[in-house]
């Protein structure tokens, strides 16, 4: 699954700004998360067609990298992402982003972005 990481000016309608791009490219939003920053905002988007709005946000003037995330299934109880992030840490992997596609049966599926895919992927 491949991450979108745009960075954006922190000020009222960027976001919608963002999305309307995304939209009139037929692309749809299926996570997203979001902060700002020392006068600066950043936006975390997981789509159904990532290199296609990584391209439409480039046209647009944005600055935007992406990253190859891993989906891991959790239960969805207290301590199970501390777990897993602890068990991750404990290998020396860092987690450098973490944003939540949904919860369904009892289970959660998280997106992380670390900087030891492989590594990560071997733990989980």
């Amino acid at each position: 699954m491949i991450q979108i990481d745009v960075e954006v000016p922190d000020r009222p309608g960027e976001l919608a700004k963002l999305a309307a791009i995304l939209g009139d490219a037929g692309i749809n939003i299926d996570a997203i998360g979001a902060e700002s920053a020392g006068g600066r905002s950043y936006v975390s988007l997981i789509v159904n067609q990532p290199m296609q709005a990584r391209e439409a946000m480039m046209k647009s003037g944005y600055a935007c990298s992406t990253r190859t995330v891993l989906v891991v299934r959790l239960d969805d109880k207290p301590g199970a992402l501390a777990a897993l992030a602890r068990k991750l840490g404990d290998a020396g992997v860092d987690v450098v982003s973490a944003i939540h596609l949904g919860t369904v049966g009892g289970h959660a599926q998280v997106a992380l972005g670390v900087d030891n895919l492989e590594r990560a992927r071997s733990l989980v």
